[in-house]
């Protein structure tokens, strides 16, 4: 698959890191964050990668596609983790006629075609490329900001809610050539700062480092890019619900960029009958392996694997994560039910009564989980069923 432009290529995904979506029970490494019912952020990057045409390290026989690489546990923000990652993976593989790196995090998603980026990587005779994206309308989470001059170069790197000066964010994704790694790796001197502005710095100190919206990077029968940070838990539900629209950003059945889910054992959903002969419904809904809805309704929802909807039960705009189960005749709206919880026999969610069992958010959306832990924001927290 990989074209012309991407001879000497060779893909990484770095994972480790964690998020903010604790209170949703993700696990500590955000590569496992669910997405669209079938899928982790990890399973994402390495589709980014592969239909990118990018190779793996050499080292094993059997590698047939772009690997991932854990972050060591440790002191530092992205940059560092994605510089430890290079470390190990010049340290433990073969880099012969390899030209560039490619490194992502999968701590969040971006599908872009690398090909388009690498080529402007090797034209404008780059040490390192960071990918830059532009911030989503009405975000002010404090992010990771990029200045870059006329010629692209990255003037400044700061940590700060996004402004017109600097306007796109950094999210630990970048190209990097070969032969400058040993330079690379030199801005992790053991007494050094960590964080990502401290790191950006020293790397455009030493380095051509130029900064690329990827906006501007087609995907083959897409062209347009997708990215997703889950800098909150309103932006993480914000994308999924976004994936039941008519018109998503995120094409999950585009042939020319095929999109393998997480690997699994259970069967096909099931939408059946109740058992008074009444037909379940999913309208505008994500429905992953293993879902069987008894009856009952779901609307513009995301319903992930193993997810049970009992008789009578009514859904509409929700996230369902894996293997939670919604009782008979219970009614949720705007609520996202965690991995493994349990909404109650005739329980009513989302609309001016919060029941104990779950927690309201200032954003309007209400969180039910097996053990609710108290959010950054500050809302009641309390046990779940």
């Amino acid at each position: 698959m990989a074209g012309r432009g991407e001879r000497g290529m060779l893909g990484i995904v770095v994972h480790g890191s964690g998020g903010p979506l604790e209170p949703l029970g993700v696990p500590a490494d955000a590569a496992l964050t669910p997405f669209a019912g079938s899928y982790r952020f990890l399973d994402l990057a390495l589709a980014t990668l592969a239909n990118s045409g990018v190779r793996a390290p050499a080292g094993r026989r059997d590698a047939r596609g772009p690997q991932a690489v854990p972050s060591p546990h440790g002191r530092g923000g992205r940059a560092a983790r994605v510089l430890e990652a290079l470390r190990r993976l010049s340290s433990g593989s073969r880099l012969g006629g390899i030209a560039t790196v490619a490194v992502l995090s999968a701590d969040h998603v971006l599908q872009v075609d690398l090909r388009e980026l690498h080529t402007l990587h090797r034209e404008l005779g780059a040490d390192v490329t960071l990918a830059g994206l532009p911030v989503p309308f009405g975000e002010r989470e404090p992010r990771t900001m990029l200045l870059a001059g006329s010629d692209r170069g990255l003037v400044e790197a700061r940590r700060a809610a996004p402004t017109a000066v600097a306007s796109l964010s950094w999210a630990g994704d970048l190209l990097v050539s070969a032969r400058a790694i040993p330079e690379v790796l030199a801005a992790l001197a053991p007494d050094a700062p960590r964080d990502d502005v401290s790191v950006l710095t020293r790397l455009a100190g030493r380095l051509r480092v130029i900064v690329h919206d990827v906006v501007d990077t087609s995907l083959p029968g897409v062209g347009h890019t997708y990215w997703h940070e889950p800098t909150s838990i309103e932006a993480y539900y914000a994308a999924q619900m976004d994936l039941c629209g008519q018109r998503p950003a995120l094409d999950l059945f585009n042939p020319a960029w095929p999109l393998p889910a997480a690997p699994g054992q259970l069967g096909p959903a099931r939408i059946g009958l109740d058992d008074g002969g009444n037909a379940a419904h999913a309208v505008s809904c994500l429905v992953a392996d293993g879902v069987v809805m008894r009856g009952g309704y779901a609307a513009t929802s995301v319903l992930g694997r193993g997810v049970v909807v009992e008789c009578g039960a009514e859904v509409e705009d929700c996230l369902l994560m894996d293997g939670c189960h919604i009782g008979r005749g219970a009614h949720l709206r705007r609520a996202i039910v965690t991995a493994g919880a349990v909404v109650p026999e005739g329980a009513e969610i989302g609309w001016s009564v919060t029941p104990e069992w779950a927690q309201a958010r200032a954003s309007g959306l209400t969180i039910v989980a097996p053990r609710l832990r108290l959010g950054a924001t500050g809302e009641s927290s309390a046990m779940g069923a």
